[in-house]
């Protein structure tokens, strides 16, 4: 009889663990590997900040950003794009550098960025009261919005796997797992190079940072570099239900020689290209290069 019940108990724990495997509602621990890639499977946000190293506001914005980064970690993803006559370089001093990205004014241009009065941002380039750009005292309202607001679980789960190759190029890889059926419509991902720790001079007048005078050793961070897949990305997919995957890989992408590469961080999001939600970003995620 003993015997017996240590039978059935097998026969049932068996069943059980072969159910588990089949089920993916609610978990895709199986189907999804994070081995060796910082990413995880959780929503994260894309904040844009359109910014100047001769702009006076713009460091209290960057204060707001760092505090975001603090409160939420690995979940928020920043590219500063810096644009407008606030980035353009002042010669015959110490802040003749340019920071512009041909990719970046592209953006810039069509989100108005280059034109608003600086500082401003987007997040997840949603559109708030029917505009994209929002000031530095919304930016965390926003963010909110979508890390409070919504289910931790994202729609789409990106994996991004950067090689670094040699000293002039690496490759990437981007992985989009669709963890629910998404509405039908054209979907793009785009994949940009940032920079971080960047130190040269800001103007700064805000009194609460370094006594309102000007910041000569700044570090200038998450730097929109180039594009990756041109500042638009590409469509990766016209329909995509739960559990499918998406893999665009990119080879031999240039580094500029003036680049650190232990600065350099690659950011990929996915989006709606079209449709009610059209240039809405659905999830972003961001790796060290090296």
């Amino acid at each position: 009889m003993k015997n017996i019940f240590i039978i059935i108990i097998a026969i049932v724990s068996v069943a059980i663990f072969s159910v588990s495997c089949d089920k993916i509602e609610g978990s895709y621990t199986e189907e999804i590997s994070t081995e060796g890639n910082e990413s995880d499977t959780i929503r994260k946000v894309l904040l844009e900040d359109y910014t100047g190293h001769t702009c006076p506001n713009c460091p209290l914005a960057h204060t707001v950003i760092d505090d975001l980064h603090d409160r939420y970690g690995d979940r928020m993803v920043t590219v500063a794009i810096h644009t407008g006559t606030f980035a353009d370089p002042l010669m015959g001093g110490e802040y003749g550098a340019y920071y512009k990205s041909a990719d970046g004014e592209v953006l810039s241009t069509f989100f108005g960025g280059n034109s608003a009065p600086l500082p401003r941002g987007i997040v997840n380039r949603a559109k708030v009261n029917g505009d994209f750009l929002i000031e530095k005292g919304e930016f965390a309202t926003e963010v909110s919005k979508v890390l409070d607001g919504k289910d931790n679980w994202p729609d789409l789960y990106l994996e991004v796997k950067p090689t670094y190759t040699d000293g002039n190029t690496f490759d990437v890889e981007v992985k989009i797992t669709a963890m629910i059926d998404m509405p039908a419509g054209k979907y793009n991902l785009s994949v940009l190079i940032t920079e971080s720790d960047i130190v040269s001079p800001q103007y700064n007048t805000d009194l609460s940072i370094n006594n309102g005078q000007n910041i000569l050793d700044y570090h200038h961070n998450y730097m929109l570099r180039a594009a990756v897949n041109s500042p638009w990305g590409e469509e990766f997919a016209v329909s995509i239900t739960k559990g499918e995957t998406f893999t665009k890989t990119y080879t031999s992408v240039p580094l500029d020689a003036n680049w650190v590469a232990d600065n350099i961080s690659i950011v990929a999001f996915a989006y709606y290209a079209d449709g009610a939600q059209e240039k809405e970003v659905i999830q972003a995620e961001t790796e060290h290069l090296k």
